[in-house]
């Protein structure tokens, strides 16, 4: 029963984290007086995994008061993550396999530490950063791929053994003639314990629902802060 909580409450607090099937931008029937509001709608994706059929995942969509690039400059610093993420102690770059340029796209290995009671959760993730389409990509790095890049002599952590996989993707969207920005987050965590579908749906809501506001009041104090 203890583990289970464990499990739940891990569940629940992180998904801050795709590479799992190819993500295509998503025209879903967005309200657009709730988005206009500021208020977060929820979704649902069909993605298919090679031999394991199809499945779903949520998918968040918000509208944030600040350009895209005023946005992309906070989904960008993953290092200052820890201040607005509830649950995550940090995430930290560990290498970087290309630089982050405008115009290129670069790639990453960042480390996450995430502390709930009676455990502490550790997983790198190859985070990918699509500058000039203003998306990005990431997936846990597997057992194989710990190893190798310590052999190389990049140190990298073992991945914590109760996650399976982390997958995920996020872009932003020019809105009001570029002055506001659709922000869309379509996350997937898999644990090493069984959980019907029902709870992972309920809680990745829950989840992606508190990320992507926490985005939302980071990006609008900073531009508050600006003026």
């Amino acid at each position: 029963m203890k583990e289970g909580l464990i499990l739940s409450v891990f569940i629940l607090v992180f998904a801050v984290c795709s590479y799992g099937a190819e993500p295509q931008k998503i025209n879903f029937g967005i309200d657009k007086a709730k988005l206009e509001s500021g208020k977060l709608q929820v979704f649902e994706e069909e993605y298919s995994i090679e031999g394991k059929g199809k499945k779903k995942r949520v998918v968040g969509v918000i509208l944030i008061d600040a350009s895209p690039a005023e946005v992309w400059q906070v989904l960008e610093d993953w290092d200052s993550m820890g201040a607005f993420v509830s649950g995550l102690d940090y995430y930290k770059t560990v290498h970087v396999i290309k630089p982050t340029k405008k115009g290129d796209v670069g790639e990453s290995l960042i480390e996450g530490k995430l502390s709930i009671p009676l455990l502490t959760i550790l997983y790198t993730l190859d985070v990918k950063f699509d500058e000039p389409n203003l998306r990005q990509e990431w997936r846990m790095i597997s057992k194989e791929e710990v190893t190798s890049y310590n052999q190389k002599g990049i140190a990298v952590r073992k991945n914590s053994k109760v996650l399976k996989n982390i997958e995920g993707y996020e872009y932003l969207k020019p809105y009001n003639n570029g002055s506001q920005t659709l922000y869309v987050y379509a996350p997937i965590v898999t644990t090493s314990v069984p959980v019907p579908d029902f709870i992972e749906k309920a809680l990745s809501k829950t989840t992606l629902s508190g990320y992507m506001k926490g985005v939302k009041e980071r990006v609008e104090s900073l531009k508050k802060q600006d003026k």
